[in-house]
């Protein structure tokens, strides 16, 4: 009698297990997304505005170069393909600032010459994609703004509304990095918090005394990186004002100022 409840249950069980295979969904949607990936995205920020955000300066590049590259990186949702997958851009409008032009100010997304470099490589689910810029002598007169999004095409559609635009700041001259208010939370340490509100003239001084550019990409090393070093750069660099300073008030000049009057300082935020 064991033994023949012991089949009814096994062929039961086997009758269940093939009942619900049955009802599962087979994955087999040919549907493919695309967002740009945010390494280390923070959900706890209002990531779809500050994510976005970026800034790139000819300003750090010598006077004879006309363009440079920024790396914008894509991942793909949905299942991987054997072979290459076309990308497309497509530039937005932005209300309030002066407009990228393309060919202008960037080399257009659709550009021939562009064309090997806009693709998800064969079985790879992500890629870097090179936005080319270009400098032109208006940059010498004001910033403009380049906002630009993935567009639909026979491999892709957009994929999450939040992740699938980017805001990027052209400029010849200095500007605030995107992450300066930036707090890491690995490491305790934000430029705003050691170093103050953003200024022109404070950033020129920070590359001046350093011989880095102090751009997104070194800031983010910066405040993501060792402490001590920090510390320890902070610290040189408050003795190095305080000098500088003394120095020119020897001169007969006022203390470093921005344009607007307000005095440079590096202070922390108790």
């Amino acid at each position: 009698m064991k033994k023949i409840t012991y089949i009814l249950c096994v062929v039961s069980a086997i009758l269940l297990t093939t009942s619900c295979e049955k009802d599962l969904p087979v994955f087999n949607d040919e549907e493919a997304n695309l967002v740009f990936y945010y390494d280390g995205l923070d959900f706890t920020k209002n990531f779809e505005y500050n994510m976005s955000l970026s800034n790139f300066s000819f300003v750090y590049s010598s006077p004879d170069v006309m363009q440079d590259t920024v790396w914008v990186e894509v991942e793909t949702m949905g299942l991987l393909r054997d072979y290459d997958r076309p990308v497309k851009f497509v530039q937005k409008d932005t209300a309030d600032v002066v407009q990228a032009v393309s060919g202008k100010h960037y080399v257009s997304f659709d550009d021939p010459s562009l064309a090997k470099y806009y693709v998800v490589p064969a079985g790879k689910s992500r890629a870097r994609i090179p936005i080319v810029l270009l400098r032109d002598a208006s940059l010498n007169d004001a910033d403009v703004v380049l906002k630009f999004g993935i567009g639909a095409n026979d491999s892709f559609l957009p994929g999450y509304d939040v992740l699938t635009t980017r805001t990027l700041t052209i400029s010849n001259s200095l500007s605030k990095p995107a992450n300066w208010d930036d707090f890491d939370y690995s490491t305790y340490l934000s430029m705003l918090w050691y170093y103050g509100e953003y200024g022109k003239e404070k950033h020129r001084f920070l590359i001046e005394h350093t011989g880095f550019k102090w751009d997104e990409a070194f800031i983010a090393e910066l405040i993501g990186g060792d402490e001590g070093y920090f510390n320890y750069l902070y610290q040189k660099l408050v003795n190095e004002l305080a000098a500088y300073n003394e120095t020119r008030l020897a001169q007969g000049l006022d203390v470093l100022k921005e344009a607007d009057g307000t005095v440079v300082e590096l202070y922390y935020y108790y």
